[in-house]
């Protein structure tokens, strides 16, 4: 059901996509119209007397309309970078759904492999008066998905301890390369105990 809802969102972001290519194109040829324009414009400026008056009146209103494009341009660039994270968004959770559905797998398979010795001992327990109620399938998703992120987390540390000790070489190359030497830490005496000294 996850997947039934990623894939629909997935399908209409694609159509506003498509959406935003059509607002573009039509915002380029908007723009080379008013070029078009106003290059007419000025070129019209030339036949009159006061030229630098027209040609700056022109300018301006240049400037204006095109600063409304920009502005519906920097709106729909907004709009693609807000799509571009919902597609990553989607992307991640169809990878978890699929995650979450190989644990399941997983998880059920194990537990099918592990229902002969459950049977076996089944009548053990049923002769002590005890029965095991069993465990819900939302356990092991749980447990699938809690192994996950502790893997994560000791990748993630593991990166970490790397980093810093890639840390701590470069530190000591350059203390190398600037002629420093880096003396190692003393060793402690051993004082002899209480117990292991000669007695008089």
């Amino acid at each position: 059901m996850r997947l039934l809802c990623v894939l629909v969102l997935f399908l209409g972001l694609s159509l506003s996509a498509a959406a935003q290519d059509n607002e573009r194109a039509r915002l380029a040829a908007e723009r080379q119209h008013l070029s078009e324009r106003f290059a007419t414009e000025e070129r019209a400026c030339a036949e009159r007397f006061a030229v630098t008056s027209c040609v700056d009146e022109t300018r301006a209103r240049r400037r204006e309309v095109l600063a409304l494009l920009r502005e519906r341009e920097l709106r729909l660039d907004e709009a693609e970078r807000r799509q571009r994270a919902a597609q990553r968004r989607v992307a991640i959770a169809t990878k978890e759904a699929a995650a979450a559905a190989r644990a399941a797998d997983a998880a059920g398979a194990a537990a099918s492999s592990a229902a002969p010795e459950l049977q076996l001992r089944a009548p053990a327990n049923a002769s002590s008066g005890v029965a095991r109620a069993p465990r819900p399938k939302g356990d092991e998703a749980g447990r699938a998905a809690q192994a996950e992120q502790r893997v994560r987390e000791a990748q993630a540390r593991q990166r970490d301890a790397q980093a810093a000790q890639q840390r701590i070489q470069r530190r000591l190359a350059d203390r190398a390369a600037k002629g420093q030497q880096t003396q190692p830490l003393p060793v402690p005496a051993t004082v002899p105990s209480p117990a292991s000294s000669p007695r008089r």
